[in-house]
Order: C-alpha cells, then sequence, then structure tokens
C-alpha cells in the first residue's frame, strides 16, 4: 500500500505559541474524558475511603486524586443526592440499594426492639449486618446481595471508582511518557496508514526549524512533504514494504525538508504499529544525522584524496580503473592511463626547500585539472608523480595528441615558476586492453614506459606499444617487473655452496646459503643482475627475509652428523643497518630452533664506512648473542681497511678478485698481505673462487683455514647439498662404492 502524498497545508500561527506540543495534547486528552464533577462543599479532598452519615445511615464514598495542571481527570466522588429525581436516577446503583435495604432494616429492627426487648439477639445480628455492609466496598466479592443486585443488572459506585482510578493512572503514565519523550533529542513520530501524521513528540518543530510554530500544526499533513523530493521515493517504497509486512523495521537516511531551506540528513527506522491485533500504522524515531554526515563525508573524502593537492589518491584511481575495465568490456571501448613524472624535481625541494617543491606540486595539479575534460580522471600517484586516466574511442593518435598538450602546456608553466632550475615532465603511456588486461598490470606498463621516456633524455612522451621496436633495452623493465612479480609470490629459491677445511678438503665447515631466482621467460638469472634490481627498488629486505627463512627452515631439519656444520648466511649494509634487524633476527632463529653459535654473518667491509663506533656497537651485538661474523670481500672497501681492526669480526672473507690472480707474482703478493694481515688481527682465513686444485695448494700454503669454490662444489638445491656432504663424511670404502 503506497503512502499518498499529500500537499502541506500552510496553518497560521495560533497565539498560543507558549505552549509546549505536549501541553497540548494533554489539554485534548483530559477534555475529552474529564467528567462533570462536584466536590463536597467547603470540604478538603480525602484518600480513597468511606464515611458514615449517622442520621441517614448512607456511606459515602470519595476518591482523593492528587490535582494537577497536567491530569485534572477527577475530583472527588459526591455524596449520593438527596431530592427526589437525583435519588431515583441513581435508585439501579448496587451500594444505594443495599444502603436502603440495610437503613430500612436497621428501622424494623429498632421498633421490634422496643416493642420486644427480649430479641436483643435480633439487634446484635442487625448490628453485623449493618458493619457488613459499611465494608462491603472491601470485600465486594463477597457480599451475596451485591452479587444478586448485579446480575439484576445494578451498577457498581465502586467499579466506577476503580474504572476513574485505571484513567488516571494511565493519564499519568502517558503524561509521564510525554514529559521522557520531551527529554530525548530524537523525534518520535506516529504516521496513519495513510501516510498523515498522527503523532509528534516535542523536538519535531526544531527538526523543521520551524520555531514559531506547534506540532498541533503539523497532524495531519503528509509525512513525505517534509521529505526532499530526490529521496520521497525511496522512502514511500521502503515505508509501503513496511506496511505490506515485507520487512519489520525499516532503517534508512534521508534529507528533511526545512523551513530554514537548509540541508539536513536524518535516520529514521520505522516499524509497524499495531492496535487491537491490526496494523494501525507506522511509528518512527528520527535523527539528526547531519553533523556525522557531513564528518563521513569529511573522512571519505580524506580516505579518497591527496591531503596536499586535494585530487583524488590510489584508492580512488584503482576503484576508477576497474570501473573503466568492467565499462570497457560491456562496450568495447578503450582507455589510456597517462604516467606523468616531473623531472629534476628533487632540485627543487634540495635547493628551495620542500614548501617551494609543495607549491610546485598543488600548481601543477591545477593546471593538469584545468586543461583535462570533465570525463577524465586525475589523481596523485605519489610525490611527483600523476595518472591520468584517458577514456577515448579507439584512435590512439588523440591519445598522443592529448598528452603532447599536456607536455607542452605543463612544459610552458614549469619554465614561468623554475627559472633557476630546469624542471621537465616525463610521460607514459599504456592502452586498455591492447597493453594489458588487468588494472595493476596496465598501471606497471605504463610505469615502464615512463621509465623509457626517462632514459630517452626525458621531457618526452613514450607509449608501451612503441616499447618493442624502439626500446633496445626494453628487456631489462620486463625483467624489472617479472623479479618484483616473484618476490611477491615467494618465489626465489635457497642453493648452497659448502665451504672446506684446507687441511682436509672431505670436511666442510660450513655452506653459504645463496639466492636464485629462476623465471619461466628467463631462466636462471645471475645473481649479479636481480641483487642490484632488489636493492635499487628496495626489495633487499624482503629478499634477506626469504633466503633467512629458507635457508634456516632447511637448516633446522638437516642430518644429525652434521651438527658442526655451520650455516652462512649474507647480510647487506642497508639490511644490518636497519632498526628492527637484530631483534627480527633473533626471532627469526629461536622460532626455528637454531643456536646463534650455528650462524654465520657474512657482512660486507662497506659498514666501517657507516661509523666506527656504530659499525662496532652494532656487530658488537650480533657478536654477544653468538652469532660468527666474517668480513666479506676483503680488500674492496679501500678507505674502511684501517677501521677494520676495530671491529669484532671472527674471520676474513677473502675477494674472488684477489684470488684469481693468485698465479701472478703481484697477486701472490697481494694475497699473502692480506692473509698476514688477517692472521696479525688473528682473525680466521676463507678465500672464495678457489676453482682448481694448483689454487687451492697455493692458498693453504699461505696459511689460508677455509676454501671455498667450484673445484670443491658448485652451488646446489638442498637435497643435493645434503647428499653431497653425507658422501663426503661417508668412510671411504662406503664413498668409494656410493
Amino acid at each position: 500500500m503506497c503512502l499518498p502524498l499529500k500537499k502541506r497545508c500552510q496553518v497560521p500561527n495560533t497565539q498560543e505559541g507558549d505552549k509546549s506540543s505536549v501541553d497540548n495534547e494533554r489539554e485534548k486528552y483530559n477534555d475529552k474524558h474529564r467528567k462533570p464533577l462536584r466536590p463536597s462543599a467547603g470540604r478538603p479532598l480525602r484518600p480513597l475511603g468511606w464515611r458514615l452519615s449517622l442520621p441517614t445511615l448512607r456511606v459515602e464514598t470519595r476518591l482523593a486524586v492528587a490535582m494537577s495542571h497536567q491530569s485534572p481527570i477527577l475530583s472527588t466522588r459526591p455524596a449520593p443526592p438527596r431530592d427526589a429525581a437525583t435519588a431515583c436516577a441513581r435508585s439501579n446503583y448496587v451500594e444505594p440499594t443495599i444502603r436502603s435495604i440495610a437503613g430500612a432494616f436497621i428501622l424494623a429492627c429498632g421498633i421490634l426492639v422496643l416493642i420486644k426487648p427480649e430479641w436483643s439477639v435480633l439487634w446484635a445480628a442487625t448490628l453485623c449486618f449493618v458493619g457488613f455492609n459499611l465494608f462491603q466496598s472491601g470485600f465486594t466479592q463477597f457480599c451475596v446481595m451485591e452479587k444478586l443486585l448485579k446480575k439484576l443488572r445494578f451498577k457498581s459506585e465502586l467499579d466506577e471508582i476503580r474504572t476513574l482510578s485505571r484513567s488516571h493512572a494511565e493519564a499519568e503514565a502517558r503524561a509521564a511518557f510525554y514529559d521522557t519523550l520531551g527529554l530525548l533529542n530524537e523525534v518520535v513520530v506516529e504516521l496513519s496508514r495513510e501516510g498523515e501524521l498522527a503523532f509528534l513528540s516535542e523536538h519535531w518543530t526544531k527538526l523543521l526549524a520551524a520555531d514559531g510554530r506547534r506540532n498541533a500544526d503539523f497532524l495531519g499533513l503528509a509525512f513525505l512533504s517534509f521529505v526532499k523530493q530526490h529521496d520521497r521515493d525511496t522512502l514511500e517504497q521502503r515505508l509501503s514494504a513496511l506496511l505490506k509486512g515485507e520487512s519489520d523495521i525499516v532503517t534508512l537516511r534521508f534529507r528533511m525538508q526545512r523551513e530554514d531551506r537548509l540541508e539536513h540528513w536524518v535516520e529514521g527506522k520505522f516499524a509497524r504499529h499495531h492496535k487491537h491485533g491490526q496494523v494501525h500504522g507506522i511509528r518512527g524515531v528520527l535523527r539528526d544525522v547531519t553533523e556525522a554526515y557531513m564528518q563521513e563525508k569529511r573522512i571519505s573524502h580524506m580516505a579518497m584524496h591527496d591531503a596536499l593537492t586535494g585530487l583524488p589518491n590510489r584508492t580512488y584511481l584503482d576503484a576508477r580503473i576497474n570501473e573503466a575495465i568492467e565499462q570497457s568490456r560491456s562496450s568495447a571501448t578503450k582507455f589510456a592511463l597517462l604516467f606523468i613524472d616531473l623531472d629534476n624535481f628533487k632540485r627543487i625541494n634540495d635547493l628551495y626547500g620542500h614548501k617551494a617543491g609543495d607549491q610546485l606540486l598543488v600548481s601543477v595539479g591545477e593546471l593538469l585539472r584545468a586543461s583535462l575534460r570533465a570525463t577524465d580522471v586525475l589523481a596523485r600517484w605519489g610525490g611527483d608523480e600523476f595518472v591520468v586516466l584517458l577514456p577515448f574511442p579507439g584512435e590512439i593518435d588523440m591519445v598522443r595528441r592529448i598528452a603532447s598538450e599536456l607536455l607542452d602546456g605543463l612544459r610552458n608553466d614549469l619554465e614561468k615558476q623554475c627559472r633557476d632550475t630546469f624542471v621537465t615532465v616525463s610521460i607514459g603511456v599504456a592502452i586498455y586492453p591492447d597493453d594489458a588486461e588487468s588494472a595493476e598490470t596496465l598501471l606497471v606498463q605504463a610505469d615502464k614506459a615512463l621509465f623509457y621516456a626517462k632514459s630517452q633524455g626525458r621531457n618526452n612522451i613514450q607509449l608501451y606499444a612503441d616499447l618493442q621496436t624502439r626500446a633496445p633495452g626494453f628487456e631489462d623493465a620486463e625483467m624489472t617487473a617479472r623479479f618484483v612479480a616473484a618476490v611477491k609470490q615467494n618465489l626465489l629459491e635457497v642453493h648452497y655452496q659448502p665451504v672446506m677445511d684446507a687441511a682436509n678438503p672431505r670436511c666442510p665447515v660450513s655452506v653459504e646459503a645463496l639466492a636464485r631466482w629462476h623465471d619461466d621467460k628467463y631462466g636462471w638469472v645471475n645473481p649479479a643482475d636481480f641483487i642490484p634490481l632488489a636493492e635499487n627498488m628496495g626489495l633487499i629486505h624482503e629478499v634477506g627475509r626469504q633466503v633467512l627463512e629458507q635457508a634456516l627452515d632447511h637448516f633446522s631439519k638437516r642430518n644429525n652428523t652434521c651438527d658442526a656444520l655451520k650455516l652462512a648466511v649474507n647480510v647487506s649494509k642497508r639490511q644490518l643497518m636497519s632498526p628492527d634487524f637484530y631483534p627480527t633476527l633473533l626471532a627469526t632463529v629461536e622460532r626455528f630452533g637454531v643456536h646463534p653459535r650455528q650462524i654465520k654473518l657474512e657482512i660486507t667491509e662497506s659498514i666501517a664506512l657507516e661509523g666506527i663506533e656504530r659499525a662496532r656497537a652494532l656487530l658488537q651485538r650480533l657478536s654477544d648473542a653468538g652469532f660468527t661474523l666474517s668480513l666479506d670481500d676483503f680488500g674492496t672497501g679501500f678507505s674502511s681497511l684501517s677501521h677494520v681492526h676495530e671491529l669484532p669480526f671472527d674471520e676474513i672473507k677473502i675477494d674472488i678478485s684477489f684470488v684469481r690472480r693468485i698465479k701472478t707474482p703481484e697477486g701472490r703478493v697481494l694475497v699473502k698481505t692480506i692473509v698476514d694481515m688477517g692472521h696479525a688481527m688473528r682473525l680466521a682465513l676463507v678465500a672464495e673462487g678457489v676453482e682448481d686444485s694448483e689454487t687451492a695448494a697455493i692458498l693453504q700454503g699461505m696459511g689460508v683455514e677455509m676454501l671455498q669454490g667450484y673445484h670443491f662444489s658448485r652451488p646446489m638445491p638442498k637435497e643435493v647439498c645434503a647428499d653431497f656432504i653425507a658422501r663426503l663424511q661417508a668412510p671411504p670404502a662406503a664413498a668409494a662404492a656410493a
């Protein structure tokens, strides 16, 4: 059943503006239920009870009601009238009839007693009857005469008194209900089945900003006439469904049509109102949520927009890209993503400060916004990068033209703002669905095109579609993207290369954990290629974590015969200087059940360049925890050589570049110098890159304790490495049989 939308009536203001809506409701109720009552002349009100009038032998009942201006329901119950007409009118009541019979009986008994004094027993019985008559109001259920009279359809004064008492209690409860509603900030409304206002609580006029009006002025008007036009249809449908029983409770937000013409949001909660088992209408509670709604909008805007420029941020852009993809699939259209980056922007921050850089970013954002169409989406990606989502009908030349216009406009504006600094713009473009089929891949392709634009001298535009034919280094960008994906998917592997005892080549003293990456397209990628990628892209911490956890997991499950074996793990300077490296390392080692004394940390010599005091403190904590510290690539740190003896290292690892030259006189002298230096600092020595027996013999003769290289073994997967070590530690006869 649909709620009819009535035209709002204008009711003129009355002169009783000082009365509240609650008072008006009470007056209507009292006028409806008040009866003309005559209090006893000159007598104050008494509690509910009775009194005996000796001259007439009548019992007069009274009902004392606390009188107030809020509930003038009943003042007193008058004594039975004396005039004959009134007495005749009241002769059909139980109590007067009983009193009349009792009076007549007492009179008859008195006469009989005078005539027959010996009938005193009858006099006593008469007194008992009179007493029973007097007290019958409290024990009417035991009064046989009253029951008989009621069956003869006589009325009961006491029943009427009780009815009036109940009416008074209901009035008191209703008054208390009105008072409670007046304390609430919410507005309670009752609607008829036709959608008209049947009841309003006190704050209705405040909700509508109708200060000079009374609630009574609005009763009977259509509720929907006070709702904003745009919200009426939805509210009408929901309330109609509520009346039909399709839902039990309806909660929604809508805007009210206020008299001050300001937009206010209201949250309404509605339920069906039943009376006598039938749906009588709708009862609801309205709450002004304008402030909360505006706060939610501000929070939502902050979550979706950049605080500096006011432009949409990544979150907003991702949602719009996905929407554009869905629309493109349904309508067979295309759209482009333009990655825009400011060249040499860092110089602005360095020369003039970050405030000047922020002003430049705001200016660029405003210029881009002014240059784009209403259907285009502009977002700040982060730093000095902006992204434009550009719908177009399908002609790539249109995208090139718009990108060129943006480039020229920004170039001219930047030349005016940055006279002392040459700031330009590079733009990379990717097309959906030509270059990618997902939002994430499309962003990656646009970023690749931007990277190539910068590599081509900056201040130009590059399309991803042109990279394969124009960019000789295109595979580098492709490899970068694939490596990032591999790290995110935890696809890196760990191989192990044993480190042998120089005096006993069949005795491995440790195994070095080495990161390896196999790609479906490029095969096994050299660590010299992907490790710098990890450092440049900020992934070295994640790579280090993955290698460490895999190595500890494999090492904790090794054969028990290898208890003396140590696990060597490489740690970059960037990892080591991370504030949470030490606690994270301890927690990880403890989680896999490996003791720190079983772990060797290989740290590059460049650690000394960070400051000798800081480096010493970091390394000393690791040494005190039980880790073995190995100085990797010794001899390549140049200026740090003079500080090595101040750091708590346990061994030196001679770099492969020196070992490869050991067969030359100059190389042999250089390696001998490094060995002597290590022995002078009482450090053990490890030589890496040992590829033949001659090199191994020379190093052993110089006093190098440990050797590592292809002469003994290449890096191997964990299973192959375990078999290799098992064969080395097996007895010679068993090893020969194997």
